[in-house]
């Protein structure tokens, strides 16, 4: 009796333009939307590219700096030099945003820039470290002449402006958390099929609900079998979305399939027993419900970041209680501890808080459902 239930519970289920439309289309087209909108932003905003700088020597240039230039563009490739003929062509290109600024090596070394950036502290990084140097240096040469040898030695090792290093072993991007919210949406959506549930309980609001309600069946083992197929029905919508995301448009969401996996099956199952839990509520009209099951869903997923992506961290900082129980936070959260952090303490923490809100919901939902009594069918 179990597999007919779930069998013919899940080919109603996909085969509903409503669910096709909300839980599965939408997303794809909110996602698609996302990538549009922000574009390369966080690649020309996050990512460090050599700087282009202008340079023009003097009569009396100095050849070190000359020197340091080239090595930090042939080695380091922290800066590219653009040729120039005059200072007039160097700020035309800087007044097109060609260059990000101009070095003049005259007796002194000066740099221009258009405004200040990461790119011109860079700059001027080197201008000053440079000066410093060489002022170090003449000073050692008037008090201790003997020591040259060895601080232009220890002067070598310390010239280091950019050094690669990651804190985790994951890729962290600012705009990665839109589109983690955007499966949590995902997940959610399924409170509109979770109502589907409730309602084939409710003999006053479905035929289907009388036919269950007059027979013999057993109420839990039916309401097990239409849940299991209505949240596998929503995980597979979720992970064709998550799919399109990754290797369509290209959003590195992670690679750990399993946890992830994981992490969309519990956040299918609290979205469609949240949807379960709403449809056992009292005796709302449908569309009452539906509104419910839209607001509750897409305010948890304004806490998670969807809206606004520092939102989950203003949260944290001033009520962390909301983000243990926020089931959209807690998807995010996990997805961020599976491919941000190196140690899975969290990710195992909100796997087991969205496991725990699974349970209470659909035993709340059951409770209410089994309470239904009719004077006749």
């Amino acid at each position: 009796m179990f597999g007919r239930i779930y069998k013919y519970s899940f080919l109603q289920c996909v085969r509903d333009r409503y669910v096709f439309f909300w839980c599965l289309l939408f997303p794809i087209i909110l996602g698609t939307l996302f990538k549009v909108s922000f574009g390369d932003v966080n690649e020309k905003e996050m990512t460090f590219h050599q700087i282009s700088v202008a340079y023009l020597e003097g009569e009396g240039a100095r050849m070190e700096f000359k020197e340091l230039l080239t090595q930090l563009e042939k080695e380091e490739k922290l800066v590219k030099i653009i040729e120039v003929k005059d200072e007039q062509e160097a700020k035309k290109l800087l007044k097109e945003e060609e260059i990000t600024g101009i070095y003049k090596n005259d007796t002194e070394i000066s740099l221009m820039v258009k405004e200040e950036s990461i790119a011109t502290s860079i700059l001027k990084s080197i201008e000053d470290q440079y000066n410093q140097t060489m002022e170090a240096f003449q000073n050692i040469a008037m008090s201790h002449p003997d020591k040259i040898e060895l601080a232009s030695k220890v002067a070598s090792g310390t010239r280091s402006f950019l050094k690669e290093s990651n804190i985790t072993e994951g890729k962290m991007d600012m705009y990665t958390n839109y589109f983690y919210a955007l499966i949590a949406m995902n997940c959610l959506y399924g409170c509109f099929v979770g109502l589907t549930i409730s309602k084939n309980f409710k003999a006053n609001l479905s035929d289907i609900a009388a036919r269950i309600l007059a027979a013999s069946t057993n109420r839990f083992v039916v309401l097990l079998a239409d849940v299991a197929a209505k949240i596998s029905a929503q995980t597979l919508c979720t992970i064709i979305g998550a799919c399109y995301l990754k290797y369509v448009l290209k959003v590195d969401i992670g690679d750990k399939y399993i946890g992830m996996f994981v992490i969309i099956l519990l956040g299918c199952s609290i979205g469609v027993m949240l949807g379960a839990f709403m449809g056992a509520i009292g005796k709302l009209d449908e569309g009452v419900r539906q509104g419910m099951a839209a607001g509750v869903s897409m305010f948890s997923c304004f806490l998670s970041g969807l809206m606004a992506g520092d939102m989950y961290q203003i949260i944290e900082q001033h009520a962390p209680i909301v983000n243990r129980i926020n089931p959209a936070s807690l998807v995010v959260n996990s997805f961020y501890s599976l491919n941000i952090y190196e140690n899975n303490t969290k990710y195992f923490q909100s796997i087991g808080l969205l496991l725990g809100i699974s349970v209470i919901l659909f035993v709340s939902a059951f409770l209410m459902l089994r309470r239904e009594r009719y004077a006749s069918l």
